[in-house]
């Protein structure tokens, strides 16, 4: 067995994804060890780019908050930690760009980004990210922004490995459907947990290669005017995992379908599709809420929400709707969920009618150890009953245990 079908194996056991965890008024950088660089108006380095012209391996880069305008940068160390201090650092591209691709190329191994927003690439190309992934090893990109960007992140390949928490995808993509939030390569593993995604412009929310992506307690959300295709990618299929997310489809979105995974080609030796206690709601009216191809060897819902209007099918693509392995799931109509399509607030807890069509009365997930009462939000869940969707209780019910600061 190669290296890559091991690990999916190993992932197998569904065991729940340790969350880094965050606290208020800290960054990574307080946490990593190493020469400090310290950036900012009256700082040693007045710029980002200065310090990373400056930078050695194993540095920490304090970028003091405030904002850096044309200011772009290439980070080739390796073992970086590079923080937002008092506040994010905002950059915005005002029409430059580092090589020729993004605000941030990043091209070290082991990098970790923490409380930095990233505006307004664009390059001649049409594919200006906020970070182009261009590292080995592991990049971490903690409690920061991708706002109107071509891409928010694009890149990553080979043994690479992207982990994201507590970020804001926005607005994203150039409009042409080759651009989108978030475009990650034929990498070896994605992980997104407590973040948010919405309203691409034209391409998708997330579109990943990865071989295995794991996908927790996060946003993926077009709103009454987005217009994104897919709500989540996974062109390439793999081992892809979504627990405990909100989706909402909306009426002005160019796809009718939510959730796409193998359309284009199968690269990975091995392939599944999971989905436990998601909760998705479509506004457009038709289309189907998930595709896959006939060749998928496995597709699971457990304790999930469908959501639609005019009755949307539940999967399109040639997997048959008697092959998917199901339990708990309940098919609904959108309106039970009047306040799913609120961007600034987003609120997917049922209508009271629906509610007891929602009881399972029974753990059909025992790593479902956290719901997510708004974006960024992470909840203890106790007890031996669950209901079928992401949330579980109304917002005040559980106090919140994480909070990423914003």
């Amino acid at each position: 067995m190669d290296e890559m079908a091991a690990t999916a194996d190993i992932d197998e056991r569904e065991e729940p994804t340790e969350v880094l965890g965050w606290s208020a008024g800290t960054t990574a950088c307080d946490k990593a060890t190493g020469r400090v660089l310290e950036v900012g108006p009256g700082k040693a380095y007045a710029r980002p780019s200065a310090a990373a012209t400056a930078a050695q391996p194993g540095d920490v880069i304090r970028i003091a908050a405030g904002d850096y305008r044309g200011d772009v940068a290439t980070w080739t160390d390796n073992d970086l930690t590079i923080c937002g201090v008092g506040g994010r650092a905002r950059l915005f591209a005002d029409g430059k760009s580092a090589q020729g691709k993004a605000i941030w190329v990043v091209s070290g191994r082991n990098i970790t980004i923490d409380s930095v927003e990233f505006h307004q690439a664009k390059v001649k190309d049409r594919n200006g990210a906020g970070i182009r992934a261009e590292h080995t090893g592991k990049m971490l990109i903690l409690n920061s922004g991708f706002y109107d960007n071509e891409n928010g992140i694009l890149g990553a390949a080979g043994s690479a490995e992207v982990r994201i928490e507590g970020s804001e995808f926005a607005r994203n993509g150039y409009g042409d459907g080759y651009s989108h939030n978030i475009y990650i390569r034929t990498a070896a593993r994605l992980t997104v947990l407590s973040s948010y995604f919405h309203e691409a412009k034209v391409g998708h929310n997330l579109k990943s290669r990865a071989a295995i992506n794991t996908i927790e307690n996060s946003y993926f959300m077009d709103g009454p005017s987005g217009t994104s295709s897919y709500l989540v990618d996974f062109p390439d299929g793999g081992n892809v995992r979504l627990r405990g997310n909100l989706f909402h489809k909306g009426p002005k979105a160019q796809n009718s379908t939510a959730i796409s995974y193998g359309a284009e080609r199968s690269t990975w030796s091995y392939n599944r599709l999971v989905l436990r206690h998601n909760t998705v709601v479509m506004t457009r009216p038709g289309g189907h809420f998930v595709r896959a191809p006939a060749s998928t060897p496995s597709v699971t819902f457990t304790g999930n929400v469908f959501a639609g209007t005019n009755q949307p099918g539940l999967i399109t693509g040639g997997f048959a709707p008697t092959k998917v392995a199901q339990q708990g799931n309940v098919v609904t109509q959108a309106s039970q969920f009047p306040g799913a399509s609120s961007i600034a607030s987003p609120d997917f807890w049922a209508s009271s009618s629906q509610l007891p069509a929602l009881a399972l009365g029974r753990v059909l997930d025992p790593y479902y150890l956290n719901d997510t009462p708004a974006p960024y939000q992470l909840r203890a869940l106790g007890g031996s009953n669950r209901l079928s969707g992401a949330l579980q209780t109304p917002r005040a019910a559980l106090p919140v245990v994480a909070q990423q600061t914003r």
